[in-house]
């Protein structure tokens, strides 16, 4: 039994190294508060999974002189020196890949290793914007500090006395700008080491440590959202509400009625791109409409009240009765835009993205009309009068044509450079046109939705105005010559 539960322990050991030297390629760096935080611009790369596209780290170059030719100068080129790491010992340790040579040398505990299984430090997509700040041991650790695991990643720099104290600096044999290491803060106060050009293992308690600084906040600029590839989820039609508008007075007027609904709105822009999750972003799309800001890679999910008001001119001892209807829709939109990352010392960084954003959310508010009624006797008002305009001071500005305009005072949403009383800039489209930078579009009017004939509490039954106009003309008409007609058989008689 004794023996059967060492083998046990000693499986287990072995699968938990296992796990831990292969299961997790997260950089970690150190925080202000002291501590490991994830990095979301920074990854440890398997070399196998290596490819050009990719940016490496580089901490250094390698001098390599080229021979002379025909009494010519001698030259040289410049190899990179990437920074890697490799599980020894139990332990992750830093050092340095030459560019064309596919092993990453390292030191631990005073002697030289060089492995070809280990792993790059990438920097995601240009995204990180990294330094070599100097240390010694009299500072502390600075914030940022890139760890390759209980140790961070640290270098230095090599001056012409170090090549000579190496042997090297014979014109023939390479020469080194950097020799890449690692910094242990419980060595000796701090103590970075590394190996040298000759193979040797040297230690400095001074160099240089390697620092991810991160932005304050972001700023997405020149978005682009293209509503031509959305794929909608789910689009369920609703009616927020139904109202008679009634002009009792004895002159014409017009007259409102606010619509006020609620609804769960979400909107979510993704967490991809290398950006760190929960910072402040500013959003503002390629027209220079400017959106509400949001917590970068956070779902923004709350429980939205608006209100809808419809204005309609109406002729006194007239009514109509109105149905606000909408589309509650589900759907993502690809994006593109401008990343602008925004430091402490006022420093920026720019790079393109890309991404899907998803948004739960009313959209195509339309206030559907009966037709106008006489108040006294529900008869229909003949329809040679001016059609009436209505106006929806929060939602759309709609008439009995086939365009419409868009303002909004509750989406939070506003133009660079507008007054308070210019929230959104003018997105007047044609009927068949969808802007592709909007993020709610116009709400579209209904040419016909005038024309119900099925009697004023109804709005069944529609009919083109124009059969509609002519018979009520036509009744009028007749009226007038039969009524002519029996006046001058009066006066004949």
């Amino acid at each position: 039994m004794p023996s059967t539960c060492n083998r046990s322990v000693v499986l287990l050991l072995m699968l938990s190294v296992v796990t831990f030297s292969n299961g997790d390629n997260s950089v970690h760096i150190y925080s202000k508060l002291q501590q490991y935080v994830t990095s979301s611009t920074l990854n440890w790369l398997p070399v196998n999974h290596y490819d050009p596209s990719k940016e490496i780290v580089i901490g250094g170059f390698q001098r390599v002189p080229n021979v002379e030719t025909n009494g010519q100068d001698s030259m040289t080129k410049e190899r990179a020196l990437y920074v890697c790491r490799v599980y020894h010992g139990g332990i992750w340790v830093a050092g340095s890949q030459i560019e064309g040579q596919n092993r990453c040398t390292v030191t631990s505990l005073g002697n030289f290793y060089s492995y070809e299984r280990y792993e790059l430090l990438e920097n995601v997509e240009n995204s990180a914007r990294l330094s070599w700040l100097p240390w010694d041991k009299f500072r502390k650790i600075p914030a940022g500090a890139v760890a390759a695991d209980t140790m961070f990643v640290a270098r230095h720099p090599v001056s012409a006395g170090d090549e000579e104290d190496d042997g090297k600096n014979d014109g023939v044999s390479p020469s080194y700008t950097h020799y890449i290491g690692t910094l242990d803060p419980k060595d000796k106060l701090g103590t970075i080491t590394y190996v040298k050009a000759n193979g040797e293992t040297g230690s400095k308690s001074e160099g240089e440590v390697l620092v991810e600084t991160e932005p304050l906040y972001y700023d997405l600029r020149s978005v682009k959202l293209s509503h031509r590839r959305k794929r909608v989820i789910k689009n369920e039609p609703m009616i927020l509400g139904e109202a008679t508008i009634t002009n009792s007075r004895d002159e014409p007027a017009k007259l409102a009625e606010a619509f006020g609904y609620s609804y769960k709105y979400f909107s979510y822009w993704g967490q991809g791109h290398a950006m760190i999750k929960a910072l402040n972003t500013s959003v503002t799309l390629v027209n220079g409409t400017k959106l509400m800001d949001v917590a970068w890679g956070m779902e923004d999910k709350y429980n939205r009240t608006d209100i809808y008001t419809v204005e309609i001119y109406l002729e006194p001892g007239t009514a109509v009765n109105v149905t606000l209807k909408a589309n509650y829709m589900d759907m993502e939109v690809p994006y593109t835009g401008e990343l602008i990352s925004h430091y402490e010392d006022g420093q920026q960084r720019s790079r393109d993205i890309s991404g899907m954003r998803r948004e739960e959310t009313m959209r195509d508010i339309t206030p559907e009309f009966s037709p106008i009624y006489f108040i006294s006797n529900f008869s229909i008002v003949p329809t040679t009068l001016a059609p009436p305009t209505t106006r929806g001071t929060t939602g759309t500005t709609t008439s009995l044509k086939s365009s419409s305009t868009f303002t909004s005072s509750s989406t939070g949403y506003s133009k660079s450079g507008a007054t308070s009383d210019e929230t959104t800039p003018d997105m007047s489209i044609k009927e068949d046109e969808e802007d592709e930078n909007l993020i709610i579009p116009p709400r579209k009017s209904d040419p016909g939705m005038q024309n119900d004939d099925g009697g004023p509490l109804s709005l069944k039954n529609k009919e083109p105005v124009a059969v509609t106009g002519f018979s009520n003309v036509l009744k009028s008409s007749i009226t007038l010559l039969l009524t002519s007609m029996f006046v001058s058989l009066y006066r004949i008689t």
